[in-house]
């Protein structure tokens, strides 16, 4: 049994995979096309796995994805073909939500302005800061990294709502609802959280309309996809006050081009799509993948398989 890795493998991993699977070959390659076609398992980030991938492959059963995003991959593809899907959900929430903790209290006490003051030598107390304690945050995507900004942000002494597709156990949450509650909480919300996956039912979900019902002077995070949020109805909510300000670290298009009117706006903190960034980052997806692999090829046992359908 042929596994291909378009990551880095290392003699420790291929000797764990071993322990787990004896039978298994596992592989790392930099090209998934120069390997013959005799391979049932395809691990990557997404990014090198396209329609002709699955052609060159006809004996693939099984893709790990290492990352949560899934919106590039052919998943129509895959859904024909029967191939099970998983990805990585649950390695991102450590430093997510530390990224989205800091991007709070950075736009909340405008450290990005205190940054330039810094830069140009110019001693400038006259900020205006914002407490967390007390305010109310709204989570639109009560997954696992949602689970864990909830965490963070109750020890600040917030109110923490979330928004998620299917009501449970969320008891990090002082209150939970579904998407035709979004409107209501958007409403109540000092800061609004955005960690939705991109499918076409979340498309450009904060639209106009939507955005002129959240909290006027509230402030707008977003590291979920750029094409969650339109952009241009954005722009407007940031030049009029509606939004007091903005972290974006996704974009409808990245790299973000230099004519984006995001660059020159001094209520934005914008970060390069690094919100899901560490050092422990692959350890962690590759437990994932050593746990699946334990049960391959029950998917129906698989950590975070896919409903192709759902999109998520």
């Amino acid at each position: 049994m042929k596994i291909l890795c378009s990551l880095p493998v290392r003699k420790e991993q291929r000797e764990q995979v071993r322990s787990i699977l004896s039978e298994a070959e596992f592989l790392g390659v930099k090209d998934f096309s120069e390997v013959d076609q005799d391979v049932e398992v395809l691990v990557s980030f997404g990014q090198d796995i396209t329609e002709e991938t699955l052609f060159h492959f006809p004996k693939l059963r099984w893709i790990q994805v290492m990352s949560a995003g899934i919106d590039d991959l052919p998943l129509q593809a895959i859904a024909g073909r029967g191939i099970a899907l998983t990805n990585a959900r649950g390695a991102h929430r450590i430093q997510m939500s530390e990224h989205i903790l800091w991007s709070i209290l950075t736009i909340m006490r405008q450290g990005q302005i205190s940054i330039r003051h810094q830069e140009r030598k110019v001693w400038y107390p006259e900020v205006r800061i914002e407490e967390l304690y007390g305010k109310t945050v709204c989570i639109v995507g009560a997954g696992s990294i949602g689970e864990a900004v909830a965490k963070k942000c109750h020890a600040f002494g917030m109110n923490v709502y979330g928004i998620t597709q299917v009501v449970n156990n969320h008891q990090d949450f002082d209150r939970i609802g579904l998407i035709n509650d979004l409107s209501a909480f958007l409403g109540m919300s000092d800061i609004v959280i955005v960690i939705l996956p991109l499918t076409p039912e979340t498309f450009e979900l904060f639209n106009r309309n939507l955005i002129n019902q959240m909290k006027t002077g509230s402030y707008l995070v977003n590291v979920a996809r750029g094409a969650v949020i339109d952009e241009s109805a954005l722009v407007e909510a940031l030049k009029t006050g509606k939004i007091r300000a903005a972290a974006l670290d996704v974009f409808a298009q990245e790299p973000l081009p230099e004519n984006s009117p995001f660059w020159g706006m001094g209520n934005v903190l914008l970060t390069p799509h690094i919100a899901g960034h560490s050092p422990n980052y692959v350890a962690r997806t590759f437990e994932i993948f050593k746990k699946n692999l334990a049960v391959y090829p029950d998917f129906s046992q698989m950590l975070n398989h896919i409903e192709i359908s759902r999109g998520y």
